[in-house]
Formats: structure tokens, sequence, C-alpha cells
């Protein structure tokens, strides 16, 4: 995975995520359009993976725990830059392996689902209908993080762990 300051204009344009460096829990975000960011995000374009099967990672409670255990702090921010990123232990996906390629394409349409809700979330004006979204995004939530999980293959134990840590 290639991390970079964003100083170069390529890394503005196209397909990329975009996370802030410090924060409270990790917010990892897609855009496929041109984002000038300064600094205090970086920005990720990696070429070896699908950034929606990425992101769905990266904002995953999984990653969460990862960071806050193994991850750098100031204080109680994530330091979520470079060197950290790059000790994510991403889990690749065997395109040789049916299963495997099923769990990568479940995972990149619960991010295009989340995507599209979340823009429907930013354009609803009525108070029902944000509701309706939130729900919808906290259901799409567990169900990605259902999914890490399993991608993970992680024990009950370790899923209570995680679970703990993010209420």
């Amino acid at each position: 995975m290639h991390v970079t300051y964003a100083r170069d204009e390529k890394f503005f344009v196209g397909e990329k995520i975009i996370s802030l460096r410090k924060t409270a829990r990790p917010q990892f975000t897609y855009t496929d359009f041109p984002c000038y960011v300064s600094q205090t995000f970086y920005i990720l374009k990696p070429k070896d993976v699908n950034l929606k099967y990425l992101l769905g990672l990266l904002n995953s409670r999984v990653i969460y725990f990862w960071l806050d255990k193994k991850g750098k702090k100031q204080g109680d921010q994530l330091q979520v830059d470079k060197q950290p990123l790059l000790k994510i232990p991403i889990r690749t996906i065997n395109f040789d392996d049916p299963a495997d390629v099923a769990r990568h394409d479940k995972m990149v349409a619960l991010v295009e689902r989340m995507l599209g809700l979340h823009k429907k979330l930013a354009a609803a004006t009525i108070p029902a209908d944000k509701e309706l979204y939130q729900r919808q995004i906290e259901a799409t939530d567990r169900q990605i993080d259902a999914l890490v999980y399993e991608l993970y293959g992680l024990p009950e134990e370790e899923i209570g762990a995680v679970e703990e840590q993010n209420h």
C-alpha cells in the first residue's frame, strides 16, 4: 500500500482514500473526484487493492481496535500516519478462492451501499428521512463489521474484545 502526504497533483485527482492524521476514531473517506486537502490528511492510493474493499476494512471496528492497541497515539488521539498505516494487517484476497472472491465482492457492495446512504443522509431535509438513513447506515456498518470478523477469522472471544472497546 502506498501512503503519502498530499503534495503532488496526481494524489489529488482520481480515486483515493483520505484519512485524518489525528483522530479519536479512524475516519477514512473515499473520493473519486479532484479533492485538495491540507497536510492534516493522508491520501492513500494503493494500486494493488480495490479501494472500496480497503475502505471497508479501514473503517471497521477491527482496524480501530488494532490502531488503538498497536498504532501510534498522541494523548487520546490516534495518529494515523505513514508508519501505523503501513503496519495495519490488511486481509488480502485470494482471487483463486471463490469464497474469498465472494467476501471481497460483498465488502465492495456494502461499502458502495454505505457511500450511497451517506449521500442520501447529507441531502435529506426531513427529520424522518434522516433518521431512516442513519438507521440504515448503522445496520450496514454492523454488516461490514461482521464481514471483517469473518475475513480475519476472529473467534468469539476476540470479537467480544473488539465489541467491548467500541462501546
